[in-house]
């Protein structure tokens, strides 16, 4: 069966047994490497294909969307802050916690 132009992953009977099987969404963006985006476009294509709805567990689940995410900067200072310090932009710091406080320490050069 030929797989289309739109993924080189898409995989219809691949996709279809695997649902059949129970796997979750988790399961499947790994096993195809794709996202959940991709996913999703996979299975209307699939359904649109086999006119049958199909529903694959913890693709559409939004409980984790409220949870923070840690972005890849870090923790950011303003310029102002950071003037204030004598601290410079890329500084390296080393983190412990001590009960309800997060403590920054400078990493001692070499």
């Amino acid at each position: 069966m030929a797989k289309g132009n739109y993924s080189i992953r898409y995989d219809p009977d691949k996709l279809r047994k695997m649902i059949e099987e129970g796997k979750t969404a988790k399961e499947i963006t790994q096993e195809f490497q794709i996202s959940p985006y991709t996913l999703r476009e996979h299975l209307v294509m699939l359904q649109n294909l086999d006119k049958k709805i199909y529903v694959v567990n913890g693709l559409f689940d939004y409980s984790k969307v409220e949870e923070s995410k840690v972005k890849k900067e870090g923790i950011v200072f303003s310029k102002e802050m950071l003037a204030k310090t004598g601290f410079e932009p890329g500084d390296c710091f080393e983190m412990t916690v001590e009960k309800d406080r997060i403590v920054l320490k400078k990493c001692e050069s070499d």
